[in-house]
């Protein structure tokens, strides 16, 4: 072999591993290049951005905490509403609502918000849906785990990857800026898209809209209430049966965790000495009929906790507080006029329990007048 073409046939077998180093490198750079630009353009993103947990926590923090906090799921961030709680009591209530949260993300933020600063009354508003036995405490651990918080959910629910990725998503995704982003750069760009993809520009705007909005003062945001008139489920249906969607019915299993988290949470409430009353928020009647078989399984199970844990608890049945599909924005949740009347059932029986005081005489008349200016 002559000594020119030893060069040429090493030159021929390196090529490929060149050129696949130049592949990985370029991209690497060009990843690189991106997440500088989305890193950048953070407070763009800022604006799609829909982190209840951080917006009501901060918005509550930096005031004097209310007498009266509400808490639950987006249920109970529309059946209570605090207007109602304040005119019968005198004292300053606090929709503590949080679309998407449970047991295991009211278990810590009370734990959290509590330790330093203490209210008068929570009222926790619950429903059968928050007790599934098949929830994964994802949100839990996207939004509020720690290291210990993560150690202990593996022990006493065992190991999920779901809940260990939405952890190392909340630890680890802010080192890949494009990826942490991706929900708020896919709006962004389908806001930029409005000629082309009309209906995903529009939600994308009403995202924009809604994270822009600052939290009402007493963290009540029922759109009925601030004057969207959307459609309720009854008109719903009959405008598009076909296209209608149902709520899917829950698993219920009295082992399930989220029953031992809400034990213990009430417990640490209890040795708090914070005065706490349970709601069920009931489901449209609709929904009611096709959870027939599981939902007073699970009602049951809820005030059996409640009762163990010496807690009082206000179920909200058909014959105390009547309500129709009419009364709701969807399947299960509540309309503002059936929010005001549960509101209202809480707050009798909170009274005739002795867990607040009724608003004096002169508070009564002023609330009275009020309402009946025109």
């Amino acid at each position: 072999m002559s000594s020119r073409e030893l060069p040429a046939n090493a030159h021929r077998a390196t090529s490929p591993a060149r050129r696949r180093i130049v592949i990985i490198f370029s991209a690497g750079a060009t990843l690189l290049a991106v997440d500088l630009v989305v890193r950048r353009a953070e407070p763009l993103l800022n604006q799609y951005q829909v982190n209840n947990f951080e917006k009501k926590n901060t918005d509550v923090s930096a005031r004097p905490l209310p007498d009266i906090i509400l808490m639950g799921s987006s249920r109970s961030m529309y059946a209570l509403v605090p207007d109602e709680f304040r005119k019968a009591t005198g004292l300053e209530a606090y929709n503590f609502g949080i679309s998407g949260s449970k047991v295991a993300e009211w278990q810590l933020l009370v734990e959290r918000m509590f330790e330093q600063r203490r209210p008068r009354l929570v009222v926790l508003g619950v429903n059968a849906s928050e007790f599934r036995a098949d929830y994964v405490q994802s949100q839990a651990a996207r939004h509020l785990f720690g290291w210990d918080d993560l150690a202990e959910a593996v022990i006493h629910d065992g190991l999920s990857l779901e809940v260990i990725g939405a952890f190392a998503r909340q630890k680890l995704g802010p080192l890949w800026a494009t990826h942490h982003r991706s929900g708020e750069l896919r709006l962004w760009g389908e806001e930029k898209l409005t000629a082309i993809l009309p209906k995903h520009a529009q939600f994308a705007r009403e995202v924009r809209e809604r994270v822009a909005r600052p939290v009402p003062h007493d963290g009540y945001e029922h759109p009925w209430a601030m004057g969207e008139r959307l459609k309720n489920i009854e008109e719903q249906f009959l405008a598009n049966p076909v296209a209608f969607e149902t709520a899917s019915v829950p698993l219920f299993s009295r082992e399930a965790p989220a029953y031992r988290r809400f034990g213990e949470m009430l417990d640490w409430l209890r040795s708090a000495n914070i005065a706490t009353i349970v709601t069920y928020v009931p489901n449209s009647p609709r929904t009611e009929k096709r959870w027939a078989v599981v939902e007073p399984q699970m009602i049951a199970a809820i005030a059996d906790v409640c009762r163990e844990h010496d807690t009082p608890f206000a179920p909200c049945p058909q014959l105390v507080v009547p309500r129709t599909d009419r009364d709701y924005l969807d399947e299960t949740h509540v309309g503002y006029d059936l929010g005001l009347r549960i509101s209202r059932q809480v707050i009798r029986q909170s009274i005739a329990m002795s867990l607040f005081p009724s608003a004096s005489p002169t508070v009564a008349r002023a609330d009275d007048a009020t309402e009946t200016q025109p």
